[in-house]
C-alpha cells in the first residue's frame, strides 16, 4: 500500500501526460506547431519536477506525523534527525543576545528537550526536516534518507547500477532542465522521449523509496506500518 503522498503523486503525473495531447500538432512541422511542442516540454518539465518536489514534502510530513502519533521515543530515532531538528533553535538560540536567551532556552526545552533525554517521546515539527532543501537533486535526496538512517537511498532501491545511474541521471537531468528554465533560460528544451525519461525516473525512485522509508518506520514501532 503506498503512502498518500505516493498516491498524490501518481495521480498528479498524469498531468504530464495530458500536457502531451497539446503537442500532437507539432507533427506538422509548421514554425507555430515547433514553438508550441517546445512551449509544452517546458511546461512538462515544471510540472513534473513540481510534483515531485511536492511528494518529499508529504511523505516527510506523512512519516512524521506516524512517528507522533504512535509516541515514538527519542532514544529510537536516529541521531542526526535528532541533530537536524534541533538545528534550527539553537542556531536561533546562538544568534540571540544573553538578555533574550531564557526565552529561547524555554522554547527550546519545551520542544527539543525531549530528544535528549532518556526513553521520552515527544512531538516533532515536519518542516525542520526539509527547511535546507531547495530542490529535490540526487545528492540532496541521499541527504534527506541518511537522516532516517539510509545510508545511501539509490543504492538501497536499485539492483544494479545500471538501474542506479538511470534513475539518478533522469532525476539529475530533470532538475538541471527545470532550474534552467526557472532562471529564465529559453534554450532548455526537451523532447517527449526525454519526458518519458524523466516521468519513468520519478515514478521508479518514489515508488522504491515509499516502501524503503516504510519499512524504517516500521521499526521504529514495531507492529505497525505507516502505510
Amino acid at each position: 500500500m503506498p503512502s498518500a503522498a505516493l498516491a498524490a503523486l501518481q495521480s498528479a503525473l498524469k498531468e504530464v501526460s495530458d500536457l502531451r495531447r497539446a503537442d500532437r500538432s507539432a507533427t506538422s512541422g509548421t514554425s507555430s506547431a515547433l514553438r508550441l511542442a517546445r512551449a509544452v516540454g517546458r511546461a512538462q518539465v515544471v510540472l513534473l519536477s513540481s510534483h515531485f518536489e511536492r511528494y518529499f514534502y508529504a511523505v516527510n510530513e506523512e512519516a512524521i506525523n506516524f512517528i507522533n502519533g504512535k509516541a515514538v521515543p527519542a532514544g529510537k530515532l536516529p541521531s542526526a534527525l535528532r541533530v537536524l531538528h534541533s538545528k534550527q533553535p539553537i542556531d536561533d538560540l546562538a544568534e540571540t543576545g544573553w538578555e533574550r536567551r531564557a526565552v529561547k532556552l524555554e522554547e527550546f526545552v519545551s520542544t527539543d528537550a525531549w530528544l535528549w533525554g532518556t526513553g521520552l517521546a515527544g512531538l516533532l515539527t515536519h518542516s525542520r526536516l526539509l527547511v535546507w532543501m531547495k530542490a529535490p537533486k540526487p545528492e540532496n535526496l541521499v541527504r534527506y534518507y541518511k537522516y532516517w538512517g539510509i545510508d545511501d537511498i539509490f543504492d538501497e532501491i536499485t539492483r544494479t547500477p545500471l538501474t542506479r545511474n538511470r534513475v539518478w541521471l533522469g532525476i539529475q537531468e530533470l532538475v538541471d532542465k527545470r532550474n534552467n528554465i526557472a532562471h529564465g533560460d529559453f534554450s532548455a528544451q526537451t523532447t517527449q522521449s526525454d519526458i518519458v525519461r524523466y516521468v519513468d525516473s520519478v515514478r521508479s525512485f518514489c515508488k522504491r523509496a515509499d516502501r524503503r522509508l516504510a519499512k524504517v518506520l516500521g521499526k521504529l514501532s514495531p507492529g505497525a506500518l505507516p502505510w
